[in-house]
C-alpha cells in the first residue's frame, strides 16, 4: 500500500473511533487514536466523555508493556492535534513523548487557542516525526460544532434549526390551532428516528410557548439511546401553564425563558424560570451556554421561533424534512434562506426528503 493511502486508512479508523463520542464530548472535540507498529494496529482509543481521558491516553493505556524502544517504530494516528496544555487532563503531547512514539500523524490542527499548533511544535522539538492534514476535510466535518464554538466572537451554543413541512410548504394544517390539541405528524417513522438522533447529539432543545401549549411535546430521546437534552421554552409573558406540560414529568431539566422576573411562588421540580428575553438573542444564548451548559442547541419550532432565528442570522445548520403529504392550507413553513446550493445536501429518509444546510465547515 502507498504510504499516503496507508496513512489515510488508519486515519479513517481514528475518525470512526472519534465519532463514537458524538453524544458525550462537547464542548470538547471528538478524537480517536490508533497506534500502529509495522503496519499492524496495536492499540486504539477515543475520547469518551467531556472531562475524561483523551483518546491518546485510552489507546496507550492498552499497551503499558510496550517499551519506548519498540514504540519508536510506532505511528500514532490522531484525528486532532494532541493537546499541549493542562486542562481537565494532562497534555497528550507530553504523554506521546514520554512513551517514545516515533511518528505522529494528525488530521488537523486544534483550533483551540490554548493549543493551535503548540502540540505539533512540542512533538517536533522532541524529535518525533509529525505529519498533519490527513483526512482533514472529514475531520473538520466531524468536529464542526467544536470548531465553531472556538470561532464565535461572543459565546453561544452551536444552533441547528429543524422543522418538518408538507410538500406544498405548510408545517401545520391549522393557522390557529387550539391549545392542547396535540402535535400533527407530517413525516414518517424513519424521520422520527433521525430527529431523535439529532436530539441525542445536542444537549439543548428549544421551542416557543405556542408550540408547547398546542403540541405539549415531551422533547425527549425515545427512538434511540441517549440522554434527554435540556428543554428550553421561550415564553416572554409567562403565559404557559407549567404544571400541564408533559415535558415537566420527564427526566431532565426544563428552562422557561421570559422577559421579567416572575412574581410567583416556587415552580415544579426540574423547572427553572430565567428572565433573560429582554437581552439580544446572542446574549441570552450566551447565558444559556455559560450558565446552563448548553453547548449545542436544536431549535424545533414553531414557525415564529424559527423565523426569529433566521432573521437574526443566529444559526449554524438547518435541517428540513419535507413529506410527500399535501396539506393545501394551514400555517406556512419558515422560508429557507437563499444559500449556496453547494452547501445543501439532499437525501431520502423513508418517504420524506431531508434538506441539510451547514453554514460553515
Amino acid at each position: 500500500m502507498h504510504p499516503l493511502k496507508n496513512d489515510e486508512h488508519w486515519m479513517q479508523r481514528a475518525l470512526e473511533l472519534a465519532a463514537l463520542g458524538r453524544k458525550t464530548t462537547l464542548p470538547n472535540p471528538m478524537v480517536g487514536c490508533v497506534i500502529v507498529v509495522d503496519d499492524a494496529m496495536v492499540a486504539e482509543g477515543w475520547h469518551m466523555r467531556f472531562g475524561k481521558e483523551h483518546a491518546e491516553v485510552n489507546a496507550l493505556n492498552q499497551i503499558p508493556h510496550l517499551t519506548p524502544a519498540l514504540l519508536s517504530k510506532a505511528t500514532a494516528y490522531v484525528s486532532l492535534e494532541p493537546c499541549s496544555h493542562f486542562g481537565k487532563t494532562p497534555p497528550c503531547a507530553d504523554l506521546l513523548i514520554s512513551r517514545g512514539i516515533g511518528r505522529v500523524v494528525t488530521a488537523m490542527e486544534d483550533p483551540n487557542p490554548d493549543v493551535s499548533g503548540r502540540g505539533h511544535k512540542k512533538l517536533l522539538e522532541a524529535g518525533i516525526k509529525v505529519e498533519s492534514g490527513v483526512c482533514e476535510k472529514e475531520a473538520r466535518f466531524l468536529n464542526r460544532k467544536f470548531i465553531a464554538l472556538q470561532s464565535f466572537k461572543k459565546p453561544r451554543p452551536y444552533v441547528i434549526l429543524k422543522w418538518a413541512q408538507s410538500s406544498d410548504g405548510f408545517i401545520d394544517p391549522e393557522v390557529s390551532a387550539k391549545l392542547k390539541r396535540g402535535s400533527f405528524a407530517i413525516t414518517g417513522e424513519e424521520t422520527k428516528e433521525v430527529v431523535h438522533r439529532l436530539r441525542s447529539e445536542n444537549n439543548g432543545i428549544l421551542i416557543g410557548h405556542r408550540t408547547a401549549a398546542i403540541d405539549n411535546p415531551s422533547l425527549t430521546v425515545r427512538s434511540v439511546e441517549g440522554v434527554n437534552p435540556i428543554r428550553i421554552i421561550l415564553d416572554p409573558e409567562l403565559k404557559l401553564d407549567i404544571s400541564g406540560l408533559q415535558m415537566a414529568d420527564q427526566e431532565g431539566v426544563t428552562l422557561i425563558l421570559c422577559r421579567e422576573e416572575p412574581d410567583r411562588g416556587p415552580v415544579e421540580d426540574g423547572v427553572k424560570i430565567l428572565p433573560w428575553l429582554d437581552l439580544d438573542m446572542e446574549d441570552w444564548l450566551g447565558r444559556l451556554r455559560v450558565e446552563e451548559g448548553v453547548n449545542s442547541l436544536l431549535v424545533e419550532g414553531g414557525a415564529a421561533t424559527h423565523s426569529s432565528f433566521l432573521e437574526s442570522g443566529v444559526y449554524d445548520e438547518i435541517v428540513v424534512f419535507t413529506s410527500p403529504i399535501e396539506l393545501h392550507t394551514g400555517l406556512p413553513a419558515p422560508l429557507f434562506p437563499n444559500v449556496d446550493s453547494g452547501k445543501v445536501e439532499i437525501s431520502q429518509v423513508g418517504k420524506d426528503v431531508r434538506k441539510h444546510y451547514i453554514r460553515t465547515c
